[in-house]
């Protein structure tokens, strides 16, 4: 993948970031009453470092066959510490509970995620940028 893509995805991933982050920590009550705006930041989050993944895999000749199956890959091929891996594909399954509706959403656990996924996404961010080319200049 280009440079230029990986940086604007990256890009991307900071400030959805910073758009969670002022429900770090926030009462099950405010998550309740902004759960369409905390349900879709936390979809483009795990959507959006899943097609980085993604893009990150096909460049190894690795296809995955869903969001989950990315992670799993990207922390076997060491695209992505195993654990942080691990913890990644828990968020696209709860992404897939909010965007897919297969079962009643549990606001309590939709608030217990906020701040690991916070965690897990910079972490995603700081992975990939230590593996990047040093910019000349």
């Amino acid at each position: 993948m280009a440079p230029e893509v990986v940086a604007r995805k990256l890009d991307f991933l900071r400030m959805t970031l910073a758009d969670l982050q002022p429900f770090s920590g926030s009462s099950l009550e405010r998550v309740l009453a902004e759960h369409y705006r905390v349900e879709r930041l936390f979809e483009l989050l795990v959507t959006a470092a899943a097609d980085l993944i993604q893009h990150l895999l096909a460049e190894r000749k690795v296809a995955a066959a869903s969001y989950s199956d990315a992670f799993a890959r990207a922390g076997r091929l060491g695209i992505l510490p195993a654990d942080l891996a691990a913890k990644l594909q828990e968020a696209a399954k709860m992404r897939n509970v909010l965007v897919h509706l297969y079962e009643d959403i549990d606001y309590q656990r939709v608030r217990d995620n906020i701040d690991p996924l916070l965690v897990d996404v910079a972490a995603l961010i700081a992975a990939i940028e230590a593996e990047l080319p040093a910019a000349d200049g």
